[in-house]
């Protein structure tokens, strides 16, 4: 039961926090938090992670709504059973942040990213991330493990 409403959770909450970052902060504002190791600063991204394809903008959209399709599928498949909670776990999440991410860039053109790290190879320092982004990436990482363990 938890898990189907996960996805709703992250949805709502990564809107609140995309909505908080647009209403509050200044295009290259830069605010350092927890002792300057995170840096809160607002970013459009028109492409995908690290703003790769910002060119073909409709056909990530319509891309990523058939990944999402299918991963709910995947996720219904498995509605019934009791065990698979790794499982429902990682699409749980993944789907969740697609939603968020995918919903951005339908209505907007754009997903609206807020949060960086200041630690780590200078190329991972620019990178602008959202909740979304990390919702999927353990999600994904998650369903990863799982299907190596099966196998």
């Amino acid at each position: 039961m938890i898990w189907s409403l996960l996805p709703g959770a992250i949805f709502l909450a990564d809107g609140c926090l995309k909505k908080k970052a647009e209403e509050q902060l200044k295009e290259k504002e830069q605010i350092p938090v927890c002792k300057g190791h995170l840096v809160l600063r607002k970013c459009h991204n028109r492409g995908v992670a690290g703003g790769g394809f910002a060119d073909s903008t409709k056909k990530v959209e319509v891309l990523t709504f058939f990944l999402l399709s299918g991963l709910m599928v995947c996720f219904g498949a498995l509605a019934g059973k009791k065990k698979c909670r790794a499982k429902k776990a990682g699409l749980a999440l993944t789907i969740g942040g697609g939603l968020s991410n995918w919903y951005d860039r339908y209505r907007k053109g754009y997903v609206t990213d807020y949060i960086s790290f200041r630690f780590g190879p200078k190329r991972f320092r620019r990178l602008v991330f959202n909740l979304s982004d990390f919702c999927i990436f353990f999600g994904l990482s998650l369903l990863t493990a799982v299907s190596c363990r099966e196998s």
